[in-house]
Parts: structure tokens; C-alpha cells; sequence
């Protein structure tokens, strides 16, 4: 059955505690799509099918857009398990996979020719990293013959959309792991982190868990007002890095909304413009840690000492682009050539931020 409904464009997502009772009964065969603006609750879940499901590493592969091996995902999907019940394959970041020529109609026909048995012994995951499905054409057929990933994944996989959390589940959501941690947070300093911070589970925990570091350091038990304002960034800061990643991106309406946000905050021009130079700023020692050989984000982030929730965006961004160091270089010179036009024209300062971003967009 399509997971359209009919007469509509929209589509039919499960409620993840379908996923909580596969994974307790043992009955997880099946092929599954994760995707929406919570990524940690993607990943929660493909670390608990690993995990409890008892695939042992022969039986269980793992792809990124990088690794992404159409032979291996061929062997993986074909053969039965042979140490465990269930044959597991995640395929992170789908939608960025660079697919030699053929590989992609190569895909979707493994899937098809398989697709029973995958339904019988194999786990199957597709993530897609950021809000949405990439649109493609609907097929009557639901076998999956001529159609896109997307459009086999829409009519033969079971959905999961994985949403913001609205604030009052972040507040008890950071409470718990500061307990598990013998951390104390009151609802009202957590609700605080909301305030100043992206209100997304991975940011959230990185900066609850520099805080508890930080506590811990200094012998107390209690995360208080004082430590988060010494240690969590304002959302400005973190507004005008989402901005700037945007633009990496390639993604000129997103940077947009962000400069938006920073308007409606009546954030100033001049401060707008001086934290989307110091990122591109720091995007130097990444570059140059990365043209030396230095590819894993842990070992990037301790190299610049940038926080490796950040560092993994950039890696996927700079991806994007052929010369990163020149790219980031005409940026910065773009920077300044703003910041002159700032001091000494009558245009309207928010107009000049505008176009500031749509020369960066078209290098």
C-alpha cells in the first residue's frame, strides 16, 4: 500500500513507539525511512537497532554517503544472516550520496528484486539528514519498477519523521541525562539553555554535558544560572553559525531565514556581519587541518578546538566545494568589502547583509 494518502500530497508517518515495539519483540525485518529536523532521535534509533537486536558485525553494515559501496549493500541485502536473526543495513546521510553513473536505478532495482525477503529477515534503514523527503515523481506502481530511492522509500517503506520536541519535553529531556550524570538541573535553569541555545536534542546535549564536565570539575552537583552563561552561547552567535553553514550549503533561502531571525531579534548589522566573518574565520584552521590529512571530526574539532557538533557540519559543507580555501578566502574578502560599504553608504544596512550573502551563494 502507498504511504500517500489518496487524493493528497502528503505523506503517512508512523509513531516511533512502532519502532520501540519492533525492537522489544525481536520483529524488526522491514524497510524504514528516518528523516525530519531531529536527527539525535534518528540516530537513537539506529543505535538501539543495533544494539538490542542482536546483529552481530557480520551481519550488520553500516553506510554513509561517503562509503556508500552499491556491491556491498548488493551482498548485505542478498544473503540471509548467518550468525544472527536479522540481517542489518543503515544507510546515513542517503540523500548526499554521490552515485556512480547507473548506480542509482542500480539501487532501486536491489531493492525491488528483494524486497520479500528483505521483508522476512533483513532490518533496512534509510536516513535523510535535515526536514524533509527530496520531492520525486509518484509512480502507480508499488513494486518499485522506474521509480527514484525517494519514490520507492515513499511507497514501500515505513515513514518516521522525526520533529522538533516541543520545549516542556527538552526541559525533563535535560534534566534526565543531567540526573544519570549525578548532575542537578532545575526546570527553570534548563529551560534557560532553551532560551540561549538551538532547541535541538545534538547542540543541546553538547552543551549539557560541557556543563556537567564543568560542574563535576569544580566539586558541585548543581548546574547553575551562573555556569550557563559562562559556558552556553547566545543564540545570536549560534543564528549567525547556522547562517554561515547555510551558505556552505549551497542553501540561499535557508541563510536567509537565519538572517531574518537575527533581524526580528533586532540584532544589529554590524554585529551580524562581524560573527559571519569570525565563522568563516574558523573555517581556516578546518581547511587547512583537513589538507593535511586530518579527516575524523574528533581529531579536527581537538586540532582547532571547535566544538565537533559544528565540526561535523562543516566537513559536510566544505565537501560541497571544489577549492574550499579560495571559496572561504573570497568570502572573507567579501566580508570586508561589506563592512566598507556599512561605514560608508546610505543603503539600508540589512539590504547590504542581503547581498552579502547572495555574492557568497554564487561563488
Amino acid at each position: 500500500m502507498s504511504n500517500y494518502k489518496k487524493n493528497a500530497a502528503q505523506l503517512i508517518t508512523q509513531n516511533p513507539k512502532i519502532i520501540d515495539e519492533k525492537i522489544k519483540s525481536g520483529k524488526i525485518a522491514g524497510i524504514y525511512c528516518f528523516f525530519g529536523d531531529e536527527e539525535y532521535m534518528a540516530d537513537y534509533y539506529i543505535k538501539r537497532i543495533i544494539s538490542e537486536c542482536g546483529a552481530s558485525d557480520f551481519d550488520c553494515a553500516v553506510f554513509d554517503a561517503d562509503n556508500f559501496d552499491i556491491s556491498l549493500f548488493r551482498d548485505t541485502v542478498a544473503a540471509y544472516p548467518v550468525m544472527s536473526d536479522h540481517k542489518i543495513a543503515v544507510v546515513k546521510n542517503a540523500g548526499d550520496i554521490k552515485f556512480k553513473s547507473g548506480e542509482k536505478d542500480e539501487l532501486v532495482k536491489i531493492l525491488t528484486d528483494y524486497r520479500e525477503d528483505i521483508l522476512e529477515y533483513c532490518c533496512l534503514v534509510f536516513k535523510f539528514v535535515g526536514r524533509g523527503l527530496p520531492d520525486a515523481p509518484l509512480s502507480k506502481k508499488t513494486q518499485g519498477a522506474g521509480l527514484s530511492l525517494t519514490a520507492f522509500l515513499k511507497e514501500n517503506a515505513e515513514l518516521f519523521e522525526f520533529k522538533e520536541n516541543p520545549p516542556s519535553s527538552l526541559i525533563k529531556w535535560l534534566g534526565k541525562i543531567a540526573a544519570s550524570e549525578n548532575t542537578v538541573i532545575s526546570p527553570e535553569n534548563a529551560g534557560y539553555i532553551l532560551n540561549r541555545t538551538e532547541n535541538k536534542m545534538y547542540p543541546l546535549k553538547n552543551e549539557l554535558d560541557k556543563l556537567i564536565r564543568f560542574t563535576q570539575a569544580d566539586g558541585r552537583t548543581e548546574i547553575t544560572r551562573g555556569d550557563i552563561d559562562l559556558l552556553t552561547a547566545k543564540k545570536t552567535e549560534l543564528e549567525a553559525f547556522e547562517l554561515t553553514n547555510a551558505i556552505l550549503d549551497k542553501k540561499y533561502g535557508k541563510a536567509i531565514e537565519s538572517l531574518k531571525k537575527l533581524r526580528d531579534q533586532k540584532e544589529e548589522p554590524a554585529v551580524i556581519l562581524g560573527q559571519i566573518a569570525r565563522h568563516f574565520c574558523d573555517l581556516l584552521p578546518v581547511n587547512m587541518a583537513i589538507k593535511s590529512g586530518i579527516t575524523d571530526s574528533f581529531a579536527v574539532s581537538k586540532k582547532t578546538g571547535i566544538h565537533e557538533y559544528k565540526i561535523k557540519l562543516i566537513l559536510n559543507s566544505l565537501k560541497k566545494h571544489k577549492d574550499p580555501g579560495s571559496f572561504i578566502n573570497r568570502s572573507l574578502e567579501l566580508c570586508r568589502d561589506c563592512d566598507v560599504k556599512l561605514k560608508s553608504t546610505s543603503l539600508p544596512d540589512h539590504a547590504l547583509i542581503e547581498n552579502l550573502l547572495f555574492n557568497i551563494s554564487g561563488l
